[in-house]
């Protein structure tokens, strides 16, 4: 029995896709003053914590292990980049049909909670950009705090700080990774926004394009 519904942000609340591509690329390209190929790098990262994206840029260039560098590059990825990027695309409306059903479980006093990969500097632009308040509490929201690992570590803090059980989430996720992390978690039910590479798993209820083609029947026992 679904309880509870967990998102992600990049790519599944907020179609950014294009947006943190041009800005990883700004970023790689800055570091590496143009040795590395992004896109094979993109590839391998996509989905990963900044500093582990990051923290593997060094490994490649052959840069020491420095910690304090490392968080460097990964909050000007987000403050110098992907911030600017979104601002100058003049874009600030969220998924197809995602406030509609952000509206909807606030009306049915349904929990919900944000799990995102994304550094807290950034978690704070995206309540301010969207009005995230509306529907998430901001205290709850995980986030990259350097102490999760990964997705699966985020989905479940995720459904703790809701007092459920991961069992019990429905999570709405885009990244590959993510969503496989998110069924290791032991999440029984994952409704992905369709993406090249999406897994198939046994977890995964429905692929939708976006929220206006999600099946509601999913929360039958909620709405």
């Amino acid at each position: 029995m679904i309880k509870a519904v967990l998102f992600d942000y990049n790519g599944t609340l907020f179609e950014d896709d294009e947006i943190n591509t041009k800005a990883w690329r700004a970023t790689v390209e800055e570091l590496s003053e143009g040795k590395l190929n992004f896109e094979a790098l993109y590839g391998l990262f996509i989905g990963a914590r900044n500093y582990l994206f990051v923290e593997g840029l060094f490994e490649k260039l052959g840069l020491p292990h420095d910690e304090e560098k490392i968080m460097y590059w990964s909050i000007r990825k987000e403050t110098e980049y992907y911030q600017r990027f979104c601002r100058e695309s003049g874009r600030s409306a969220m998924t197809a049909g995602a406030e509609e059903l952000l509206d909807l479980l606030k009306e049915k006093q349904i929990p919900i909670n944000m799990c995102t990969a994304s550094l807290d500097v950034n978690v704070d632009f995206y309540f301010e950009f969207l009005h995230l308040e509306r529907w998430f509490d901001r205290d709850r929201v995980v986030y990259d705090d350097g102490v999760s690992y990964d997705k699966k570590d985020m989905y479940l803090k995720g459904a703790e700080r809701l007092g459920v059980d991961i069992k019990e989430c429905l999570v709405f996720d885009d990244s590959p990774t993510s969503i496989r992390k998110a069924a290791e978690a032991g999440c029984k039910n994952i409704v992905i926004i369709k993406k090249p590479n999406n897994p198939d798993l046994p977890q995964i209820r429905q692929k939708i394009r976006d929220f206006t083609e999600f099946d509601r029947s999913l929360l039958k026992d909620l709405l």
